[in-house]
């Protein structure tokens, strides 16, 4: 290929990438801190977008604002196991957690990669203890890791919640001004 053509190539691509955010990116990124999901932000603008283009910028927005996290250092935090409770107290347990840590220091450990990628079905028997806007939100973020980090906010918290009291999946919860991590 010629530099003439790459040249062209990488001016179309930017050009593109600058239509698509003027038309599309500052909205969808707007909607994903909203916590919308990525079928509802779909639903919600009014420039025809691709899925695949959705997902990524949500994805991409997700990491760039800390919303996603690919790791966190466990290594001097204390793990505590959760006792089985109702959901109303397991959720009052946790909001006091992240009223002291602040919601930007709390996280949910997020295993839907490592699932999808397993076996798709088992993977929705998973989540089946989830409302369809719950698994609509969970299935719309590429989970591009095995395992991740969403921070817990109003929206992880349902999830967390109901995943930890209606499943016997292993849920953690960290807590990162306290060093500490919750497991369910």
């Amino acid at each position: 290929m010629s530099d003439r053509r790459k040249e062209q190539d990488y001016f179309n691509e930017a050009l593109s990438n600058f239509m698509f955010d003027m038309a599309s990116g500052g909205a969808i990124r707007h909607l994903a801190d909203r916590g919308y999901s990525v079928d509802q932000i779909i639903k919600t603008l009014e420039f025809p977008t691709p899925r695949d283009r959705v997902e990524k910028t949500v994805y991409q927005h997700m990491l760039d604002t800390g919303m996603l996290r690919t790791s966190i250092g466990e290594g001097d935090m204390t793990v505590r196991q959760i006792e089985k409770m109702q959901v109303y107290k397991l959720n009052h347990v946790l909001s006091e957690h992240i009223d002291k840590n602040g919601e930007k220091n709390s996280y949910m450990l997020c295993p839907f990669g490592a699932w999808k990628r397993a076996d798709r079905e088992r993977y929705l028997d998973k989540l089946s203890c989830l409302t369809k806007r719950e698994k609509e939100y969970i299935m719309g973020i590429r989970w591009e890791q095995q395992e991740m980090y969403h921070i817990l906010n109003s929206r992880m918290l349902e999830i967390g919640v109901q995943l930890t009291v209606h499943s016997s999946l292993d849920t953690r919860f960290y807590f990162l001004a306290e060093g500490l991590v919750l497991c369910g």
